[in-house]
């Protein structure tokens, strides 16, 4: 089954971050019907900013970077800002939200996340920028002087996204061009976001550009040089933020912002660090209450001793989990959460950002071996591998770490799960999950690239799907509701040009499962959304926003009210937010607190029609977890 690792009772968890952060209280401190919040994701799109899909004004906000607290703008227009600010730049933005869509900036905080010079563009949609593993998507937005340049001078009014172009990523960049890399911090090096070429560019002061790099500390000689992934860092203590690493020294496993130059002609790569700074924390003093949404890929995942509870590294962020199991190095995820009094992050949603849009399950019938190897599926579709494929064994104990050889090894008749996504023709293998299952049917999910015989079959990945033999409800649109033959074929055609994603599956029995080459007889059909998809255990489609119900409150009870077409459950540990206590005693109240340490019944808390927004934990019924006056 597609299986991506989390349920809803899972999404529920609190998740405690380890930031250092001194909260006076979550709530609505900035104004009637509005909530405090700090975002940081990509751009993706104009019109003031939009990230984590809100749109955020900006004519009265303060554009600030984050590597030297300058000030680069104030109250920009919308031009201003176009040419301050890019398509898929990652920013953070710290103001107010109105509603689930729109708000308004009080700071936006910019910072690049590598700038240096190409050493080696691979075939598997990646490049090598001081000893960073740049990883790219369809979605990477490429600037448009780097497609002019392609295109021989021909002018490229605006920037693009990778995915829209019919250059190759080696036709666009190559070896020697510098570039500065916007994105989000991952295992090995970076996912960009955005990639602009900056050869010859100055910096502001009208010196060299510096290189710049992030990454965890390893290897650390104190004094004299560490390692971040390939790249050998030489520092002397004097380069070290005053104030960054005042009291302490600099240590293995700090994520650090590193600037300076490479050594010509040393191996291994080596960089004379100029200056070394501790990368900021998302949440500090001028941001500790109300809601953060943090988008990013994650880094690691540290699983405690005992139990199942651990730590998951986003961003250079250090959060707390309760079960790690949920979660593995390079999954790019959304959380949404909201600051609690002690600094801790209760977080109501997390969505799944990758961009995976091509799927299969299927059982291996030959293989490849070796390190440049691959394995071929029943439906004849043949999955290559590479660095920076994640690969995984569920039929083992201990599966980290898992080579492209050892992966390879012994994969005949296994059955695989494969993530991916298309690019310029091919497809790059994202996920490669050896599963532990009996299940004798095979998935296939992606772009239809073609319609064979109107009401009966379609191509997938060049597989022919054949759906004769499909009962009328197990057609279904993208919100799983059958809606017929017709319907669905009505549909495929009419989206047809715009990469419609559709996901079909087979019978799961054993002699006549449906699964040959380049052909599948399918049992369902559905639409599916091109991102952001969730695969419950059944391989449904989840809700991701099953963790937090909004509505006005009825029926309250001892220990429970209703809300949203939901009865709640409030246990002594539910965190009743501030503005409710203060509402019922009428004065004010610095911080949120739990409810078995209020003197006030519920009922005396929660008046019949109040509008709250509830953090609820599903694992066990409807339990909140918070409770907020909206």
């Amino acid at each position: 089954m597609f299986s991506n690792k989390y349920t809803q009772s899972a999404v529920a968890a609190v998740l405690i971050s380890t930031l250092a952060a001194c909260s006076s209280g979550g709530g609505d401190s900035a104004g009637l019907g509005t909530t405090d919040v700090t975002s940081s994701g990509a751009i993706t799109a104009f019109g003031s900013v939009i990230i984590n899909g809100v749109r955020y004004e900006t004519e009265n906000s303060r554009i600030v970077s984050e590597d030297d607290g300058t000030e680069i703008a104030v109250n920009p227009s919308d031009d201003q800002l176009k040419q301050i600010l890019g398509l898929g730049e990652v920013i953070t933005v710290r103001g107010t939200r109105t509603d689930d869509s729109n708000g308004v900036a009080n700071t936006i905080r910019v910072d690049d996340e590598l700038v240096g010079e190409i050493t080696v563009v691979n075939p598997d949609g990646s490049f090598e920028v001081l000893g960073q593993t740049v990883s790219v998507t369809p979605d990477t937005i490429i600037d448009n002087s780097i497609i002019e340049d392609a295109r021989g001078g021909a002018n490229v009014p605006a920037d693009q996204r990778l995915g829209d172009l019919p250059e190759t990523l080696d036709q666009l960049i190559a070896a020697n061009m510098v570039v500065e890399v916007n994105g989000f911090p991952s295992q090995n090096g970076i996912e960009a976001t955005r990639i602009e070429d900056v050869t010859g560019q100055t910096a502001p002061d009208g010196g060299e550009l510096d290189d710049e790099v992030k990454g965890f500390v390893s290897q650390l000689v104190p004094g004299v040089s560490f390692k971040i992934n390939d790249l050998t860092v030489s520092y002397s203590a004097g380069v070290l933020d005053d104030e960054d690493f005042a009291g302490r020294d600099l240590a293995d496993g700090d994520f650090v912002e590193v600037h300076g130059a490479i050594v010509p002609g040393m191996s291994p790569l080596t960089m004379d660090a100029t200056r070394i700074e501790l990368e900021d924390d998302l949440v500090d003093d001028d941001f500790d209450s109300g809601e953060v949404e943090i988008e990013g890929v994650v880094q690691k995942v540290i699983p405690d001793a005992i139990g199942t509870g651990g730590t998951i590294v986003i961003n250079g962020e250090d959060i707390r989990v309760d079960d790690v199991s949920l979660f593995s190095e390079g999954l790019r995820i959304e959380i949404k959460g909201t600051m609690l009094s002690d600094g801790s992050i209760l977080v109501v949603r997390v969505e799944d950002e990758s961009e995976d849009t091509v799927r299969t399950e299927d059982v291996v019938v030959s293989s490849v071996p070796g390190a440049n190897g691959s394995f071929t599926t029943r439906l004849g579709i043949t999955v290559t591998p590479s660095d920076r494929s994640r690969l995984e064994d569920d039929t083992i104990e201990d599966d980290d770490g898992l080579t492209i050889e050892q992966f390879l090894s012994g994969i005949d008749g296994q059955r695989i799960e494969a993530r991916g996504f298309p690019m310029n023709s091919d497809t790059v293998w994202t996920r490669l999950e050896i599963e532990d299952t009996n299940d004798a049917g095979c998935r296939l999910r992606g772009p239809v690239e073609s319609v064979d015989e109107p009401n009966s079959s379609f191509d997938i990945m060049g597989v022919t799907i054949d759906v004769s033999n499909v009962s009328e409800n197990n057609f279904e649109g993208s919100n799983d509701q059958p809606i017929g033959r017709q319907a669905f074929f009505d549909q495929l055609i009419n989206q047809l040009s715009q990469g419609v994603i559709v996901q079909a599956s087979s019978d799961s029995d054993a002699t006549n499962n449906g699964c040959n080459n380049l052909e599948m007889i399918a049992r369902e059909v559905e639409f599916e959304p091109a991102d952001d998809v969730l695969f419950d255990d059944d391989g449904n489609l989840g809700d991701v926003n099953d963790n937090e119900i909004t509505g006005a409150v009825s029926n309250v009870t001892t220990s429970t009210f209703d809300a949203g077409g939901e009865t709640i459950t409030v246990t002594e540990n539910t965190l009743i937010d501030s503005s409710i206590i203060e509402a019922a005693r009428g004065v004010e109240i610095a911080n949120d607190q739990p409810y078995g340490t209020l003197t006030e019944s519920l009922s005396e808390l929660l008046p019949t029609g109040l509008n709250v927004v509830v953090g609820v934990d599903r694992s066990s019924g409807v339990v909140a977890l918070i409770i907020e006056d909206i």
